[in-house]
This record gives structure tokens, sequence and C-alpha cells, in this order.
């Protein structure tokens, strides 16, 4: 049995089967600690059981049951840890951990940054020192300084259960005034891992607290950090008093609320990049790459437009059109979240930076010891917009160092491609200076920050080398979206608000999470009657059709239209579902109510008579088939069912005038044929009807044909003898 076991058994307090088990494991491992602790908690369970089999009764039994199931659910996490250290040793998390054995503590590691961190902060402000010397002492600091981070994350991601000292070591950096924000950022992302891994309840109320920090990397960071761990282990984190009162505080500020939405609806976001890739890669990208290539074509050719449109190309204003409806969707994209790049720049992780762990989520600086000296292109507007892009574009932090890597292993030939692509795109009289000091002066929102973020843990969960030995966060995302309906907690915190609410619903149904979707719809709609929740209802019913849930979502549809009558959006699709599900009477009933709305729509029309006829309500099919021919006189469909609903109401000759008027090619439609041949029975003419069907007749052919005949036999039209001997005569020269 696994760890996975013992937590699912907790979670159900089954106690019986995880004593056993947990006692036996923390005595495998050896560690006393956890031993003595599992130990504890069974006399105090077996004291409990004592008390019971003597018929005392203790209001705080439930309580303490609880309790005693969260607490071994953390030993449990610890257990495997360890478990994980001592029997994996290939494993990056094994060997991470093993490879930090010299260092004695993590308060070494955070003075180590610190104090390295001012040498930096000298030198860098030391206007005595000359440039030489600087250069020489920043690039020694530098060096340490990239030790003491790596040795900073490593040891966090790889850490036990926090203590006392632990998080007061943990404030103290945050609060430092010497460490830059950036290597906060990383230890961030550090907790973050660190939790992913194993529950820790002290990390979690870190990043809590973290989200008060006035510095946006840190705190943005900090809560997408919180909320993934939080939704993910929360079975483990369910029962803390201590963190549950912190969060309750958070309850009023509609700030934090805000965020906490906005980082949902980002990590959801991100679990829509396979469907966004593969959208870039097959569809908007060959596009654009097709319209530039025929207006380099065209210009190459330099052809006049009239001999260009006689020789059956488009002319270069519909190429133009075309490519500019692929920009505004990729661009309406990339406003609504969606990682449009990560197709593009997964292939560009394998440079030796994105080896050691950590670097993936560095925050991108050009001033970063790791990124070189960029290569100086010939026209300088070329190296001040590669700048630009490098510092404030829409890429993520990882993207950008590896654009950056890119760019200065460029060859000659690829380089002078890329200064000429771009310099075609920069305009005339563009003013980079002016350009340049707006991008400096430009600081980066939240929203970007966020987005970016979630970008790069995206990236790392998929493209990082060692991604199988990690339980990868958007998986669970995709199967078990966040909501605030996920957890009780999360309920209390967020569900309030009913516009932050109706607003997260609708992005949930808009990228297809559409159980998620319904779950919050259904507590908005609190009752059937109110007008102004009519569009609430077509979102029910909207979700549950896309989970084809047949009933709810008619009945969804139907209260829908109840309260606000009249919606053509409503009424199409309740008609188009009642059809599909053969109510063909309630089908009718919708389809003229559009047609009150519309009443020159072939589609209405159409779906009426169709409904109509299939209730063997023919005379009232016949005015609407009629219409529909009238308004679409070539239609042959609308001939067809005219001349079949003709049939059906007993003027056959009206019926036979209808497919006699036809053209040639038109009355040899395999339909038109049989209703033909059905009249000609109808007239008494068997063999002849026979000799227009047997050559045309096949699997499908005769289906449609034993539907027709049980038709007129129900009307009674025809002999259900007759009819069976005629099938019969033709199913047997069928080969």
């Amino acid at each position: 049995m696994d760890y996975a076991d013992i937590q699912t058994k907790l979670s159900t307090q089954n106690l019986a089967d995880t004593f056993p088990l947990l006692r036996r494991k923390s005595a495998e491992m050896g560690n006393w600690e956890l031993t003595e602790e599992v130990e504890s908690l069974w006399t105090t369970y077996q004291q409990m059981l004592q008390f019971m089999l003597q018929g005392m009764n203790d209001d705080q039994s439930e309580r303490i049951r609880t309790n005693i199931c969260q607490q071994l659910g953390f030993v449990a996490s610890r257990l495997e840890r360890l478990e994980r250290l001592k029997n994996n040793a290939s494993e990056k998390y094994v060997s991470i951990r093993k490879s930090l054995k010299n260092i004695p503590s993590f308060e070494s590691i955070v003075n180590q940054l610190e104090r390295v961190s001012s040498e930096m902060d000298e030198v860098a402000h030391d206007e005595l020192l000359r440039e030489s010397i600087r250069q020489y002492r920043m690039e020694s600091l530098m060096e340490k300084h990239e030790t003491a981070l790596l040795n900073l994350f490593n040891w966090t991601w790889t850490s036990e259960v926090w203590q006392n000292v632990d998080n007061d070591l943990a404030d103290r950096l945050i609060l430092s005034d010497s460490i830059k924000t950036n290597d906060k950022a990383v230890f961030i992302s550090a907790v973050t891992l660190s939790l992913l891994e194993f529950a820790d309840v002290a990390k979690l109320l870190f990043l809590l607290d973290c989200y008060l920090v006035e510095d946006e990397q840190v705190s943005t960071r900090a809560l997408t950090g919180f909320l993934l761990a939080f939704h993910l282990h929360f079975y483990l984190f369910r029962h803390n008093q201590e963190l549950k009162n912190r969060l309750l505080i958070y309850r009023d500020d509609a700030s934090f609320v805000h965020d906490m939405y906005a980082t949902m609806m980002q990590l959801q976001m991100s679990c829509t990049t396979d469907s966004v890739t593969s959208r870039m890669r097959n569809d908007i990208m060959p596009a654009l790459m097709k319209g530039v290539m025929a207006k380099r074509k065209f210009k190459e050719k330099d052809l006049d437009p009239d001999a260009f449109i006689e020789h059956g190309e488009n002319p270069e204003w519909m190429t133009d059109e075309n490519m500019n409806k692929k920009m505004h969707e990729m661009a309406e994209m990339q406003l609504d979240g969606a990682d449009i790049y990560y197709g593009t720049f997964s292939m560009m992780k394998g440079y030796s930076f994105f080896n050691e762990m950590p670097h993936w989520f560095y925050p991108f600086s050009l001033t970063d010891s790791h990124v070189p000296e960029l290569k100086t292109f010939s026209n300088g507007k070329v190296n001040k917009l590669i700048r630009m892009i490098l510092n404030g574009s829409p890429f993520c932090n990882s993207d950008k160092y590896s654009l950056c890597f890119t760019f200065n292993n460029l060859g000659s030939m690829a380089e002078n491609a890329i200064e000429a692509q771009i310099t075609s795109q920069i305009p005339d009289g563009l003013d980079m200076d002016e350009l340049s000091e707006s991008e400096e002066l430009h600081q980066p929102q939240k929203t970007d920050i966020r987005r970016h973020y979630v970008f790069d843990l995206y990236r790392f969960y998929y493209s990082y080398p060692y991604k199988h030995q990690f339980c990868n966060p958007f998986v669970l995302l995709k199967e078990h979206p966040i909501t605030p309906f996920s957890n009780s907690w999360l309920e209390k915190l967020m569900a309030d608000d009913k516009e932050e609410l109706a607003q997260y619903a609708d992005f949930l149904m808009r990228k297809e999470f559409y159980q998620a979707a319904l779950d919050i719809f259904n507590t908005l709609a609190v009752n059937e009657f109110d007008v102004s929740l009519a569009s609430i209802w077509q979102k029910i019913g909207f979700c549950h059709q896309k989970l084809e849930h047949t009933t709810e979502t008619i009945h969804a549809y139907t209260v829908a239209n109840n309260i606000k009558p009249n919606s053509k959006w409503t009424l199409s699709h309740l008609a188009s579902l009642c059809y599909a599900n053969r109510q063909m009477d309630e089908a009718a009933k919708h389809y003229q109510e559009l047609l009150q709305i519309n009443p020159d729509s072939q589609k209405f029309l159409l779906g009426a008579a169709q409904a109509l006829m299939h209730s063997h309500r023919h005379e009232e099919a016949l005015p609407l088939l009629h219409k529909a021919s009238y308004l679409d006189e070539h239609s042959l469909h609308v001939k067809q069912l005219l001349a079949w609903c003709l049939t059906l109401c007993g003027d056959k000759d009206a019926a036979a005038k209808l497919i006699l008027s036809l053209p040639a090619e038109d009355a040899a439609n395999n339909e038109i044929n049989m209703i033909f041949a059905l009249i000609m029975l109808l007239n008494g003419q068997p063999n002849e009807a026979y000799q227009r069907l047997r050559h045309s007749m096949n699997v499908e052919n005769l289906t449609t044909l034993q539907q027709h005949m049980q038709s007129l036999v129900n009307l009674k039209m025809i002999q259900r003898n007759a009819a069976t001997l005629f099938m019969d005569a033709l199913t047997l020269h069928i080969n």
C-alpha cells in the first residue's frame, strides 16, 4: 500500500487501517521523532477507545479524532519524504538534498546571501573604484551570489517541515533591505515547490503572509504558490485552525479576493495551453506565414493588379485582411491570458542555463550574470529594439532567457536575416531613444507578473529535463479546476462577491470547464422566477448540454424561456434539443415561437415543418413548406420535403406534378425518386414503382424507404401486407 492510499484512508477518518500501517512504516524508517509522534497519537486514540468501552461520553471526542487524522496526514507526508530520500538516490530531489550536506544550516545560507548582496551594492556604488577593479570584484561577487542563491533554492525546496527558527529566517530574508527583489522572488518559488512536494502548514502560512509584502514580484508569486498548494493539499490543511483564522481575516479585503480570482483564472487558463498551442501551430501561424510569403512574392514579381487577379491569385489587400484577422485573433487570445508563445519557446530550453532547476524561476534581467553581452547588430535601432523586447515584451522570464541565448548564438547568415526582418518592421521616423526611455519608466503590472510567473511554472513542469520526477499541478488542475467551491474555506472567503463569482463562471464556461462553471452557476440561480437570472439559466442549460445532461438541459432552457420569453438564443437551443430528443410537439411549438420573431427564417420554417410532420400534423406543416419553397425556389431539399408532405396529406397529384416539374438532374435525386415511386405504388402501379427503385437501392436507402412506408401504413394509405411484400421484393434483389 502506498502513501496515496494512506492519505485516502485518512481523508475518510479510517484510523483502524491507518494506525498499523504508519506505526510499521515509522519503525522501518528509524526516525525516532516521527515514531514518537505516531506512538503518542496511538496512545491518545487507545485512551479514547477505552473511555468509549467504559460507557463514557466525551463531547470533544469527534474533534480529537479529527485532529489525530490531520496529524497522521502530516506524519505520512514526512515519512514519504524520508523513504524517498532513502530509496531513490537517482531522483533529483534526493541528489540535491545530499549535495547540501556540507552546508551547516539555513541560517548560514541567509547570512551568506545578505553579506554578498551588501558587498555587491557597495561595490556598485563606490565612486572611488576604478572601473576595471569594480568589474573584477563584481565578477567574483556574482559567482558567490549565484552559489548562495542556488543553495537557498535547493535547501528550501528539499527542506523538512519548518520550525519556528526557519520561519524567523524566512521572514528576515523577505524583509531584508540588502537582499534584492529578484532573489526574494526565487526564494518564494522554492517555498512553493517545496509545498507541492509535501504539505507543511508553516510554509503555507508564510506564503499567505508574503501576500502583504509591498513588492509585487514577491506578493504575486506568494499568492500563486499559496493557492496552488492550498487547492492541491486541502485535505491535509482543512482542520488547521490557525490557517482558517488567518484566512478569515482576508474575507472583507476586496483586493485580496479579487487577486485570488485573478490568480485562479490565470492558473486555469494555463490548462488550455495545449489547445492554444495547437491553434497557433496549425491555424494562425500558417495563415500569417502564407500571407507574408504571398506579400513578398507579390513585391518580387511586381505584377500589376489586373494580371495578378487574372492568374487566380488573391490580391494583396485580401491577404492583408486575412493576416489582420489572424493577428487580431492572436492578440485577443493574448489579452485573455492565453500562453500563445509556449509552442515557440518550448524547443528553446536546451541551453545549459536550464539544467539548473532554480534558473527556471529567475526573474529576467539584462544585468543578470547569466546573460551574456548581447550581440551587436550593425543597425543601432535593431540593438535598441532587441533590448526593449527583452526588457518589456509579453514573453515570460524563461522565454526571455531563451531568446537572449538564441540571439547570442546566431550565425552570420541568421544574424543578417534577423536584422533585415526587424528593420523592415520598424516604422520610419520612430524615435527609438524616446520609446526606450518610456519603456524603462514603465513598471510591470501585477497582471503581467502573475501571468509570466504562471507561464514559468508551466514551462518548468512540462519542459524541465527531470519533469517526470514531479507531480504536475497543471494536470491536476485540468482534472479538478480550482473554484470558490473547491473547498468550504474558499467558499466562505470568496462566494459573497456575486459579480466576481459570475465573471469567473463565465470564464470557466468559455474555456470549456463546464462542470466547474455549472457548480457556480447553480449557486447563482437562486430561483426560477427572477427575470434578472434569465442569462444564468441559459448558461446552466448550455453547460448541461455540453455535459450531455439532456433532461437538465431542457429544464434549464425552459426556465430561461419562461422568465424571459422570446429570446431567440434560448428558443433556438430549446427547439433543436427537443427535436434531437424526439420531443416533436415541443420542438414544433418552439420553432413556431421563433417564427413569430423571424417569420421568413428558412431554418425555422423547415424546423417547424419537420417537427410537425414527425408529430403526424402534416396539414399544419404544409403551409410552412409552401412558404419555404416560395422563399427559396431553388432548394431541392425544400422541394423534396414539400412533395413528401403533399403525399402524406393525400394530394398525390400535386406531389407528382411538383416532382415532374423538376429538372432531370434533381428528379434523379434518391429521395425525390423514392417519393415518386411511392406515389406510383399508391396509384396502383407496384411494378412501375419497383422498376424505378430496384437499381438505386442500398442499405441506407432501404432504411429510409422503410420509414416512409411505415408512415403510409400508419395513415392507412397502404395495407401493411402490401407494404411488406413490396419491401421484400426490393430486399431480395439487393446484393
